[in-house]
């Protein structure tokens, strides 16, 4: 099992501005995920342990993390599973999402489920840099899809901004989705050919 992780870790490496490196997800990494996770979104939003460890066997080549290379710390990760087609209802983008039963090797949506970098690698530009990296390499590596598919709370104007300038537009809105800090709020579906 470690040997194929090892293979994706050199397929995937890629310097970033000689300070970053993408490697796909090990197992051994979901601690320092978890601190990503949990410094990143409210806990209402905060999916499992067990779904990103799920995400990272299922889909070995659409989990990423992105670590820091002078200090090897991980700083960020992006998580992605491929469909079939972009779902007709809401239910598909449920929190907790099982993704052995909605990735599919060869589907032609890729589908955006998390992406975060910790607080401290924020508001400098890296985070866009990072994302608008990530999904080319994904889509120039999967020739096969043909769309890319992400929900995103209203209330996040940062990521909003990122996924906008990517070139994503809404094609939907999913009523009282997320609860930030206590409140209700829509989660906008949005879609990029690639």
């Amino acid at each position: 099992m470690i040997k194929a992780y090892a293979r994706l870790y050199t397929r995937f490496k890629i310097a970033y501005n000689n300070r970053m490196i993408f490697r796909a997800a090990l197992p051994s990494d979901i601690r320092a995920i978890m601190d990503i996770e949990a410094a990143s979104f409210d806990a209402a939003t905060r999916e499992s342990e067990e779904i990103f460890l799920s995400r990272i066997e299922i889909c070995k080549n659409c989990f990423i993390v992105f670590e820091d290379a002078p200090s090897h710390t991980i700083c960020g990760y992006f998580s992605a599973e491929k469909w079939e087609h972009i779902p007709d209802g809401d239910k598909a983008f449920s929190l907790e999402h099982d993704p052995s039963f909605s990735h599919r090797p060869t589907g032609s949506v890729l589908y955006l489920s998390s992406f975060a970098i910790l607080p401290s690698y924020r508001s400098k530009g890296i985070g866009k840099k990072l994302f608008a990296q990530s999904v080319d390499r994904f889509s120039s590596q999967n020739p096969e899809v043909k769309s890319a598919l992400l929900l995103v709370n209203e209330a996040w104007r940062g990521a909003l901004h990122i996924y906008k300038k990517n070139g994503f537009s809404e094609f939907r809105r999913i009523e009282n989705f997320f609860t930030e800090d206590g409140v209700k709020t829509a989660g906008i579906v949005m879609t990029k050919a690639l």
